[in-house]
């Protein structure tokens, strides 16, 4: 399976790839034209890494143009040599189909060079992070210890616990522990286009030998009935949808992770993967990504999954007020019509 864009380098690009190792090159800019990997810019080092970078990179950068920018660090690798930082720049400005097609090719890039070579990468989407400081505050992020997850607090607690606990039959411990994967470039750049408001719809499963998330599907305007047609019968997957509906006269833009794994077409060994990597995802999209979900529904039966679903999920209250009317018994009369007046019988006595 595929998870690639299918652009590779053309054969002028693979020699000055070459040509890079040299040492005498400073600033190398790559963009995608005609579905290929070609040069756009090169320059020759001259003073500093700093001061190349603020004299070189800067005005290098067009502001709505994704390009990938190779620039020589001034530290040495005694096994591969000099070190390069990469910065994959895709400007939120820029189409959706051109940052999905830049995203695609990294890894495709960063193979055809030498992925040895890159001892550091920064994303950015703004011109303002194409920037010296930027750079800096990449390496001081990288150096310091990550931030914890809730997961992680609550096992961290839990061995603390044990450590300092008595043992007996009664003693509980965690067992098994969810299992992380990492994020491919497709899904990260459809994380970010999913917050800008560009998609909203995504779909990811796990691939299962590379342990890496990948992004098989993503839409602009997606219903509950169009990704119903694009699941899998046999396979898991995980799904981020912003679902917009009506509710007392406004317009709400709700999100939902679903995890859908089906039980009479998956494998065993599948099933559980998904669910072991369930929350790590959700805990890495809320917390990295800043996508908060207001439902996390699990779907068994794709055909689950509509619109009237979703609305009750949302807005338990007002089906269980309409179920209510429904049924409501019929009102009784308010009057019971005008009484008849029945003339009296005559009186044979009289």
């Amino acid at each position: 399976m595929s998870h690639q864009s299918g652009i590779t380098a053309n054969e002028s690009l693979r020699a000055k790839f070459n040509e890079m190792k040299d040492g005498h090159i400073r600033v190398v800019v790559i963009v995608i034209e005609n579905e290929t990997l070609v040069i756009k810019d090169e320059y020759a080092a001259e003073h500093s890494f700093n001061e190349d970078f603020e004299k070189l990179v800067s005005p290098l950068v067009q502001p709505n143009r994704p390009a990938y920018y190779f620039v020589r660090l001034d530290t040495i690798n005694e096994i591969s040599g000099h070190n390069w930082l990469l910065i994959v720049y895709i400007p939120d400005e820029a189409k959706v189909r051109e940052r999905m097609l830049y995203a695609s090719t990294v890894a495709t890039l960063k193979r055809e060079f030498g992925i040895a070579y890159i001892t550091e990468e920064i994303r950015a989407s703004s011109i303002n992070e194409m920037t010296l400081n930027s750079f800096h505050q990449h390496i001081r992020t990288q150096a310091a210890p990550p931030p914890r997850t809730m997961r992680e607090e609550e096992m961290l607690e839990i061995k603390q616990r044990e450590v300092t606990s008595d043992i007996s039959v009664d003693s509980k411990h965690q067992t098994l522990q969810g299992l992380m994967f990492p994020f491919d470039e497709n899904v990260l750049e459809a994380l970010h286009l999913f917050k800008n408001e560009s998609v909203n719809y995504i779909q990811m499963e796990i691939d299962h030998e590379k342990e890496r998330i990948f992004l098989t599907h993503s839409e602009s305007n997606a219903t509950p009935e169009s990704i119903q047609k694009s699941f899998p019968e046999n396979a898991g997957r995980y799904h981020v949808y912003r679902f917009t509906h009506e509710f007392n006269n406004e317009t709400l833009h709700s999100n939902f992770f679903l995890y859908s794994v089906p039980g009479h077409g998956s494998k065993i060994k599948q099933r559980m993967v998904y669910a072991s990597c369930k929350e790590s995802v959700i805990d890495n999209i809320e917390k990295k990504h800043g996508i908060t979900f207001e439902r996390k529904l699990e779907l068994c039966d794709i055909s689950d999954l509509t619109t009237d679903y979703l609305f009750q999920q949302l807005h338990p209250e007002a089906i269980a007020s309409a179920s209510k009317k429904s049924f409501a018994r019929p009102k009784a009369p308010s009057t019971r019509g005008p009484r008849r007046l029945l003339k009296a019988a005559d009186n044979p006595d009289e």
